[in-house]
């Protein structure tokens, strides 16, 4: 299918481009707490405003990608981001770059992130979610894999300013360009192989029916605790390693290898999810990311770096779980003609999830003076969400 895998092909490299951006805060973290000697809480708090506004713009995102279509709807996300990145790159406070980073460009990245392009990934192949979903993910960590270590060196250039104007730069010249060439499938021709040769998709899935399901809010409770795992992590990670010894940039590689590992570890996700399961799957791998903490916690306490070879493993292995399973669990029950609606709305959940987790990293930090009461978080809130995803239930006379 030429079509789609022309899809999936752009949909991963705006993930790669879109999530580099995102995960390469880590990188301006500490540059910007020095600039505007500001706490950490406060810092992080900029990177909250947009992961929280990616969340609640999840409606608006399914609305918009049901109505207007990809060829219009991702370009137009991608230069209202780079006009967000552009206006950053010039604030001179800590409240102007969280209305401009934050909030605008908050608002750009959330369009060019997981939910529109596993919507997108979800559709074309319905026989194989799971892994068509994994496929374009891994456009998530070969974008962090080239990111962090890119803006690493770019700081040490040009400083964080001149960061945000080389990802404002790619969006404009090449993920704009890119997705108007993107497209969803149209529907099956007459001549197409009979219904019964078809995966069974229930018809006439609404929001408001969706919303009357249990397993409608199992998936967001389940979403919303993993978000606030991940972000936590991924923010203040480097942050850490520094803290314990590690330098900056060896620090940096370890996220993005992290990226690296991750790729291979979307691809298992993918494909143990069709064999073995959506829930099994994902306990397995949050099992990986708890043992992956518990390595970098390790470190603090005795400081030898096989330690951090240990969480690059276990911890990578996990990342992207998450959004692989809950998009391929959600299309098995909702897949149909309002799914991206449905599952924007679903989306709610990930913001705030996401924002609370970024600023409770920093929160917990000032408080004690350690990340380790942070890590304790993430491994709760990885358990409640495994725990979650086994109550979600096929819905009685959907199938």
């Amino acid at each position: 299918m030429t079509g789609g895998r022309r899809a999936l092909g752009i949909a991963a490299l705006t993930l790669a481009v879109q999530n580099g951006i995102v995960m390469a805060f880590a990188v301006l973290y500490l540059p910007l707490v020095t600039e505007f000697a500001a706490p950490r809480r406060d810092v992080a708090g900029v990177q909250s405003v947009a992961l929280l506004l990616g969340g609640f713009t999840g409606p608006l995102v399914g609305w918009g990608l049901d109505r207007l279509g990809p060829r219009r709807f991702f370009p137009a996300c991608a230069v209202v981001a780079a006009c967000g990145l552009v206006l950053a790159s010039r604030a001179g406070s800590l409240g102007a770059l969280t209305l401009t980073y934050g909030v605008l460009g908050g608002l750009g990245l959330s369009g060019l992130g997981s939910q529109a392009n596993m919507t997108v990934a979800a559709l074309w192949y319905p026989r194989a979610r799971g892994q068509a979903i994994a496929l374009v993910d891994l456009g998530t960590g070969l974008g962090a894999f080239a990111f962090i270590p890119l803006a690493q060196t770019l700081v040490a250039l040009v400083d964080w300013r001149g960061v945000l104007l080389v990802w404002a730069a790619l969006l404009l010249a090449v993920i704009a360009p890119a997705n108007l060439l993107q497209r969803l499938p149209g529907p099956a021709p007459a001549a197409a192989a009979p219904a019964a040769a078809v995966p069974t998709e229930p018809a006439g899935w609404t929001l408001a029916r969706a919303a009357r399901t249990a397993a409608f809010w199992n998936l967001v409770a389940s979403r919303g605790l993993s978000a606030m795992a991940f972000p936590l992590m991924n923010v203040h990670m480097v942050a850490f390693a520094i803290g314990a010894g590690v330098e900056p940039a060896q620090a940096a590689a370890a996220l993005g290898s992290v990226s690296l590992v991750s790729l291979g570890g979307r691809l298992c996700t993918g494909w143990l999810a069709d064999r073995i399961g959506r829930a099994q799957t994902l306990s397995i791998t949050y099992a990986s990311a708890v043992g992956g903490i518990a390595c970098l916690a390790a470190l603090g306490w005795q400081g030898w770096r096989g330690w951090l070879l240990g969480y690059v493993l276990l911890y990578g292995v996990a990342q992207g779980s998450s959004g692989i399973v809950a998009s391929a669990r959600t299309a098995d029950i909702f897949a149909g003609p309002t799914f991206a609606t449905i599952y924007g709305w679903m989306s709610l959940a990930v913001g705030p999830g996401e924002a609370i987790g970024a600023w409770a990293g920093g929160a917990i930090y000032d408080a004690t003076g350690s990340y380790l009461g942070g890590f304790g978080f993430v491994a709760l809130a990885l358990v409640l969400g495994a725990a979650t995803m086994w109550r979600v239930r096929q819905p009685a006379g959907s199938t």
